[in-house]
C-alpha cells in the first residue's frame, strides 16, 4: 500500500522550496514557501497586532511576503543575505547577515519594530540556535512576537519518506544541494533551543499546516489510513505535528524578557 504514497515522493509531485519557484505567489511574485503560509503567517500577525505595526521581514526573498503585510496594513522593513532577486519596485530590501554582529546591528539600527518574521530561512542556516538568539536579541526592547516557519520533518508524508528511504521530506540530495536546506529542525528541537535561550513554554505557540494532498481517492484513503496510525503511535505527544508539511511558531515575547 505504501507504494501508491511513496511514488509520489520519487516522482517529486510536491513543490520545492528553497531556490526554486514554487506555484504560488503574491501580485506576480513567487512565494517560495509551500501552500498557505505566508497567508497563515500574515493571519498570526494580524490577531497579534490588529492595529497593524511595524515589521522586520528576515530573509524576504523576492519580497511576496513582504508585499503581502504591506498590504494588510504593516509598515515593512524586509533584509536579506542577497537582494538580487527582489521584486518589490517601491520597496527596498537591505542586505544583511544577521549571524554577524553587524548585520544583527544594521537590523536594529532601522527598528523598534512591532513584530520580527523568518520565513522559510531557519533550515538554510549552519548554526540555527545561534539565528534563533538574533530574533530575540532584536525583538527583545520591545517586547515584539517572533514568527518564523520551516518545514516539518515529522508530518505522515515525511514519516513514509524515511520509513521507505531514510529521508525526511524537503530535505533529500536534492533539497541540500538544490535548494539549501542544510538544518533539519523538528518542533521539539526548536522548542529546545529557545527554552535554552531563556523563552518559556507557553510563550511558543505552533501552527502545522499545508497537509499532503493526494491527488487520487484511493492513494488519499491509504494516506489516511497510515495517518490514523501515526498518531495512534504519537499519542503521547502534546502537539499533533502529523498533518502539516510546514511548522510555523509565534514566540510572544513579555516587556520583562532578558
Amino acid at each position: 500500500m505504501l507504494n501508491r504514497v511513496t511514488a509520489y515522493l520519487k516522482n517529486g509531485s510536491m513543490r520545492h522550496r528553497g531556490s526554486e519557484t514554487t506555484e504560488d505567489g503574491y501580485r506576480g511574485i513567487p512565494a517560495d514557501a509551500a501552500t498557505g503560509v505566508h497567508e497563515a503567517v500574515v493571519d498570526s500577525l494580524k490577531e497579534i497586532l490588529p492595529s497593524g505595526g511595524r515589521v522586520a521581514d528576515i530573509g524576504a526573498g523576492r519580497g511576496a511576503l513582504s508585499l503581502r503585510l504591506a498590504d494588510a496594513g504593516f509598515e515593512v522593513v524586509a533584509f536579506d543575505l542577497d537582494n538580487a532577486d527582489w521584486s518589490v519596485p517601491d520597496m527596498q530590501c537591505y542586505e544583511v547577515d544577521v549571524n554577524t554582529s553587524a548585520g544583527l546591528q544594521a537590523v536594529a539600527s532601522r527598528g523598534p519594530y512591532d513584530a520580527i518574521v523568518s520565513v522559510e530561512v531557519i533550515e538554510h542556516l549552519e548554526n540555527p540556535r545561534q539565528f534563533l538568539k538574533s530574533l530575540l536579541q532584536l525583538a527583545r526592547q520591545s517586547a515584539a512576537p517572533v514568527v518564523l516557519s520551516t518545514p516539518n520533518p515529522l508530518d505522515t508524508f515525511s514519516a513514509i519518506s524515511f520509513f521507505r528511504r531514510g529521508i525526511f521530506n524537503w530535505f533529500s540530495p536534492a533539497h541540500y544541494s538544490g535548494g539549501g536546506h542544510i538544518s533539519i529542525l523538528p518542533y521539539w528541537l526548536i522548542n529546545e533551543h529557545l527554552m535554552y535561550l531563556g523563552i518559556e513554554a507557553d510563550q511558543i505557540h505552533w501552527k502545522f499546516l499545508a497537509p499532503w494532498k493526494a491527488p487520487r481517492l484511493l492513494t488519499r484513503v491509504i494516506y489516511r489510513g497510515i495517518q490514523a496510525v501515526h498518531r495512534i503511535v504519537t499519542c503521547h505527544i502534546v502537539v499533533d505535528y502529523t498533518d502539516g508539511q510546514t511548522a510555523i511558531v509565534v514566540i510572544k515575547r513579555r516587556m520583562n524578557d532578558s
